[in-house]
């Protein structure tokens, strides 16, 4: 029980120190109005005493002494309330380059630079170049036919042989320098092997055929 009872002891304890001390600030002010006040020389006073004193030899007022604070009465001292009492904090000063006094509105300032989006990456199956083609690259030579016959023999003169070729179920005889089967060309014919070049190619593509028997 004795527990429970403390923080109200506390509470009430603060709340009858708070009343004192206000008491005691009103007692203070009351004291101090009821003095003697002299009233302090003006500026415009004291100037015009030091004048009247160089011109007319009356003595200069003593320089030591002061003059008493005005009277203040009980009912120009503010009413205190229980948050004077407590502790203020400081607030954080906001630094501003705003007039206060200018009623303008505060120019704008400009919307920054919007950065390009990178171009979009290239759908699947399609390529991106970047600057000048590549050249084309070079069309590919032909290769020649393969040959579809075969050389069984020889016969006739020695200076202008003939060629005996068999190909499939056809039985050709031709010299060199015939075209046979259409797409061959008989460059040399010897006595164990022929010489065949192709139709349309150069003369030093050609095949060497051996006899067959």
């Amino acid at each position: 029980m004795s527990a429970a009872k403390n923080p109200i002891g506390t509470r009430r304890q603060a709340l009858l120190l708070g009343a004192l001390g206000i008491v005691l600030l009103f007692a203070v002010v009351r004291w101090r109005s009821s003095q003697p006040s002299t009233p302090t020389p003006t500026p415009a006073t004291s100037a015009r005493g030091v004048a009247d004193g160089e011109g007319g030899g009356s003595p200069r007022a003593p320089a030591g002494r002061r003059g008493a604070a005005a009277p203040v009465t009980a009912d120009e001292v503010p009413l205190l309330s229980p948050g004077d009492l407590q502790p203020r904090t400081r607030q954080a000063s906001v630094i501003t380059d705003r007039d206060l006094f200018d009623l303008r509105e505060p120019t704008q300032r400009p919307a920054p630079t919007p950065t390009p989006a990178p171009p979009p990456p290239p759908a699947p199956g399609e390529q991106q170049f970047i600057g000048p083609l590549p050249p084309p690259s070079p069309t590919a030579t032909p290769a020649p036919p393969a040959i579809p016959f075969k050389f069984i023999g020889s016969f006739g003169p020695k200076d202008r042989p003939i060629a005996v070729l068999l190909g499939g179920d056809r039985l050709v005889n031709a010299r060199a320098g015939d075209v046979v089967f259409d797409k061959f060309i008989l460059r040399k014919v010897g006595y164990e092997s022929i010489d065949v070049g192709f139709v349309g190619f150069a003369a030093h593509e050609s095949r060497r055929l051996g006899i067959e028997k």
